[in-house]
């Protein structure tokens, strides 16, 4: 089984294995949501508040509007109507 990278549990009580089953499976599935979230790019489309720009240079600050979706920490910035252009990241 550890060659295999099998999980075997064992208990007196079936109770007690079925807690030590669900314990592994929720252990899991928050592992495999931590790895996921650090991969995944949740699309937005953000406007630029003229108002609050804070730092044209290195590191870029300004202010936004979230038009649509979901803004995250992490999520990378680009400008389609130039290509593509890749400006960063969002970092706060």
């Amino acid at each position: 089984a550890e060659d295999m990278n099998v999980r075997i549990f064992t208990a007196d009580i079936i109770y007690h294995l079925f807690d030590q089953f669900t314990r592994f499976m929720e252990d899991l599935s928050e592992k495999r949501r931590q790895e996921a979230a650090e991969v995944a790019v949740f699309p937005s489309i953000i406007k630029i508040l003229p108002q609050h720009v804070f730092n044209q240079k290195d590191p870029i600050i300004v202010g936004v509007e979230v038009v649509e979706g979901i803004l995250k920490v992490g999520t990378p910035l680009c400008v389609p109507a130039l290509g593509g252009l890749d400006v960063g990241k969002v970092t706060s």
